[in-house]
């Protein structure tokens, strides 16, 4: 008989002993598919947010480039320190910046707000990304004399163009000033530090802000030069951070550099979380293949007298060797088929669980599925549990005790060893069993504790709206308010809307920060600085917050008044812990406007 006979016996043998035991078969597949279907899932995840290469080129090469001051390790830098930051290193091969920006686009409804990006004009080549249609920024296009030009994403290119060819060239309208678009990036490139921006523009002509030493809101990125390491690098910088901080004082006092690998800022925080998930998910596949390799240990018992009667009609040792590895494949086989299928559900509805403003965050994720390194993962898994549940029976029913069946058969007899070895395989489902469950409950409770941290507001029933005026209607701070104003009183008409307020950040979300002094203390050159928002007055009752001390913000608090302000505890007990903070005073540091 050939091979390919053989196979074809057995696995036809294989289907009819299964099917005459369904409830075995379809117990031993769900729970062989629970298992792979959570592992893969999780695979997944990892497989799209560590495993996966970033879409650059030589993506271990490149760093984020911040400043690192005591409110924060990775702070944003200003305008004339990455200049100086990019002439003085020689550790980087290129450095350039990037910052989150938004735009108004005219469209038949109205206005559009759509998320952009301003960066310096080597940006792209830093990161080793060449538009997938059209070009890249040439050099001197961030200068203030060069004429405005864009770079649309993929899904922008495809979503608002249709995906014509022809859009080089053509002109689109942001905030009342005309762009040329000249490139389309390509479609696997994500930027995670930005979210996902649809358009790209250079920085060209530096804000008020950006024209400040004092002022920071942009980001840098970098790429090694050859045989560069990172703590060079970070050595390199923090020489650089020290002299600017001599030379300009006022503005550079207490400013350290933070050099980070990019892979680490792309998938730092998600990397614990992650790996833990497909920690857990091992531990739960290998309890569902340890169960069913222990109903084939149950099972074997009763084919006992059937190996015997194979065993005296001749059948050797390897002949019933490839019996069971037949049987041990076809229910891998089968287990890994519908646990592939469940796991593609399983991912898509975990990636859908993610809330939208996280995920934006994560663009890794974005188009998540089973893909070639999945498959992989579930047919080394399936193989690696066809050798187990082949070699569970093979064992138990060996050649040399298969003649001992005729007589025990009937008995039902199993050795002391084979009960040793059924205790045994569950007293390790059950160690595993109480390690998966363990690692559960803390992650509960850590989960549990951290929606249980008091927020100072009460959360539910809350709405948040991103709102963007055109800087060449609203320049005049007359004309903000004064649209400030009417944007609230229509909100405040809609069904449904109790209170409503506007602010410049988000809650919780850190913002700007200013440096303070303080009129009735000495001023040595410190930096005591803090994070601050600018609110309307209803902000605090529409939140929900609570005072401890003073009053709220009121109408009249206007710029005929003298300006007022609201702190937190926090601010208290580092300014003013052995006073009390109503009724002091405190002005913005000279510099800092």
């Amino acid at each position: 008989m050939s091979l390919l006979d053989q196979l074809r016996q057995d696995l036809r043998f294989a289907i009819r002993q299964f099917g005459k035991q369904p409830a075995f078969t379809i117990t031993a597949v769900f729970v062989l598919a629970l298992g792979l279907c959570t592992s893969i899932a999780i695979f997944a995840f990892v497989d799209a947010a560590l495993l996966r290469p970033l879409p650059y080129r030589d993506p271990a090469r490149l760093v984020g480039v911040y400043e690192r001051i005591p409110l924060c390790e990775q702070c944003n830098l200003s305008y004339p320190d990455y200049l100086d930051w990019k002439h003085m290193n020689k550790t980087l091969a290129s450095l350039d910046v990037y910052t989150g920006t938004g735009f108004s686009i005219a469209s038949p409804e109205g206005a559009e707000r759509a998320q952009g990006a301003r960066v310096s004009d080597g940006f792209f080549r830093t990161l080793g990304v060449a538009p997938w249609l059209g070009r890249d920024f040439w050099n001197g296009e961030d200068q203030p004399s060069a004429a405005r030009v864009v770079i649309l994403s993929y899904s922008s290119w495809q979503n608002r163009y249709g995906g014509r060819w022809e859009i080089i060239g053509q002109s689109i309208t942001f905030d009342g000033d005309t762009y040329a678009i000249i490139g389309v990036l390509p479609p696997v490139f994500h930027f995670a530090p930005l979210g996902q921006p649809e358009f790209w523009t250079t920085i060209r002509m530096p804000n008020a802000c950006e024209q400040r030493r004092s002022c920071h809101n942009l980001y840098g990125v970098g790429r090694f030069k050859d045989g560069v390491s990172l703590e060079a690098a970070s050595a390199d910088f923090s020489l650089i951070a020290s002299q600017l901080e001599g030379q300009y004082p006022d503005s550079n006092r207490g400013q350290a550099s933070n050099v980070v690998l990019f892979t680490d800022i792309v998938v730092g925080r998600i990397r614990p979380v992650l790996i833990t998930l497909l920690a857990g998910s091992a531990l739960l596949l290998t309890i569902a293949m340890v169960n069913v390799s222990s109903l084939l240990l149950v099972r074997s018992e009763s084919r006992r007298h059937e190996i015997a009667v194979r065993s005296g009609l001749g059948a050797s040792s390897a002949r019933l060797t490839a019996q069971f590895l037949t049987e041990g494949l076809l229910l891998a086989v089968a287990g890994a088929g519908v646990g592939l299928v469940a796991a593609s559900w399983l991912a898509r509805l975990l990636a859908r669980l993610i809330p939208q403003n996280l995920l934006s965050g994560m663009p890794y994720l974005v188009g998540l599925g089973l893909h070639s390194r999945e498959w992989v993962f579930a047919a080394n898994v399936a193989l690696l549990a066809a050798v187990l549940f082949s070699a569970t029976p093979t064992l138990r029913l060996s050649l040399s005790n298969s003649r001992a069946g005729f007589g025990e058969s009937s008995r039902g007899h199993s050795s002391s060893a084979w009960k040793r070895m059924g205790a045994h395989l569950v007293v390790f489902e059950l160690a595993m069993a109480v390690v998966l469950l363990a690692g559960a409950g803390l992650l509960g409770k850590s989960l549990y504790r951290v929606l249980q941290v008091e927020l100072g507001m009460k959360p539910d029933h809350l709405a948040t709206v991103s709102i963007g005026a055109p800087r060449t209607s609203y320049w005049k701070n007359d004309q903000f308010i004064a649209l400030n104003r009417e944007l609230l009183r229509r909100i405040s008409t809609l069904p449904g809307v109790q209170s409503v307020a506007t602010s410049s950040v988000l809650p919780i979300v850190g913002g700007n920060t200013r440096w303070l002094l303080f009129a009735d203390r000495p001023f040595y050159g410190e930096h005591n600085e803090v994070a601050e928002r600018y609110v309307t007055p209803a902000y605090f009752t529409t939140l929900g917050a609570r005072l401890r001390n003073g009053r709220y913000f009121s109408e009249s608090d206007d710029a005929t008044r003298p300006p007022v302000a609201i702190v937190d505890r926090g601010f208290v007990e580092m300014y003013f812990p052995s006073q009390f903070a109503i009724g002091q005073q405190f002005l913005y540091q000279p510099g800092d406007q």
